[in-house]
């Protein structure tokens, strides 16, 4: 639930060439690494690697080879992401992939029109930037599903930070301003006609009374639903902003009407609201904040690591 982000990101010829599908490459003899059933082509390597040396800041040098490791290295981290994904099922709509294109325009202050006609000129076309969206999206989606709702930091971990960073005589993190809000949710991740009916009948459930972590833990597809949907304390700014804005809607106790993001469809419950306006709870929401990066990190490392491990990666010299 955090906020969008892509893969490549410096250049349009970047993002815009990002696999040998988006491509449409039948490589040969210019395959670099077998991902399973995909390929990395010399092609998408060297695109990568030019971007990363573009992106060094000035006067540092490193070796081509070494870059080239970097880049590959990216380029199977990005491919085992999208696998993941794609097992997983889940689903992009075209308004999603036309709001991440728009977006990735009006970043760079360009219409789409613009954008379409910059990357034109390089040779690329609007179905190769779509598909190319489409995968990065699809990174980002798996990503994020596999740490929203496993990584809520309890009080307990933050009073035990603070305390902790103290006895050390550490720097504590910057106070936040602002409100936590005690929430659950029930998350269906496609969207279509059935989960839509679906996640309808589940709210209107939860509405009339039903217990709302039986209905987690027998329908939602997030990492909380063992916990009852249970997502924690959050904060101001750390979800989407239309799970964010339907939060703030509600008194606590009170269950919201379906709720569509880019992870799917929720159904959420505020259990309680606190304002934190004294200083030990604006130095505790800066812990807090802290301590739920570095959480996510750590989820999506091992996630990585474990689709590493059980994939099939076969690297083929580079010279």
């Amino acid at each position: 639930m955090k906020r969008t982000h892509f893969w490549l990101t410096a250049s349009l010829l970047a993002l815009a060439l990002p696999s040998a599908q988006a491509l449409d490459i039948k490589p040969v003899d210019n395959i670099v690494a077998v991902v399973n059933d995909d390929v990395i082509t010399r092609q998408e390597l060297d695109l990568v690697t030019a971007q990363m040396r573009s992106q060094l800041p000035k006067g540092q040098n490193i070796n081509t080879a070494d870059l080239q490791q970097q880049a590959l290295a990216q380029l199977i981290r990005k491919n085992l992401l999208i696998q993941a994904a794609k097992r997983a099922n889940i689903r992009l709509s075209n308004a999603d992939i036309n709001e991440a294109i728009e977006q990735f325009a009006a970043q760079r202050h360009m219409s789409v029109k613009e954008l379409i006609q910059r990357i034109a000129k390089e040779g690329i076309n609007e179905n190769q930037l779509r598909r190319t969206m489409t995968e990065n999206l699809l990174a980002q989606k798996i990503e994020q599903s596999e740490v929203m709702g496993k990584s809520q930091v309890s009080d307990a971990e933050v009073d035990d930070a603070i305390a902790r960073a103290q006895q050390e005589g550490r720097q504590l993190p910057l106070p936040v301003t602002a409100y936590s809000y005690h929430v659950q949710h029930i998350l269906l991740k496609n969207d279509n006609d059935i989960t839509r009916k679906l996640i309808e009948q589940i709210a209107q459930q939860a509405r009339s009374g039903a217990s709302f972590e039986q209905l987690a833990r027998q329908y939602s597809q997030d990492g909380s639903a063992q916990n009852g949907g249970d997502l924690g304390w959050i904060i101001d700014g750390e979800t989407v902003p239309p799970f964010e804005a339907a939060v703030k809607t509600l008194r606590p106790g009170q269950i919201s009407l379906p709720v569509r993001t880019q992870f799917g469809w929720h159904v959420i419950r505020l259990v309680d609201v606190r304002s934190n306006d004294s200083s030990s709870e604006r130095q505790r929401n800066g812990m807090r904040a802290v301590l739920v990066q570095e959480k996510r990190g750590i989820l999506l490392q091992n996630f990585l690591k474990q689709l590493h491990d059980q994939a099939y990666i076969n690297i083929r010299p580079l010279d």
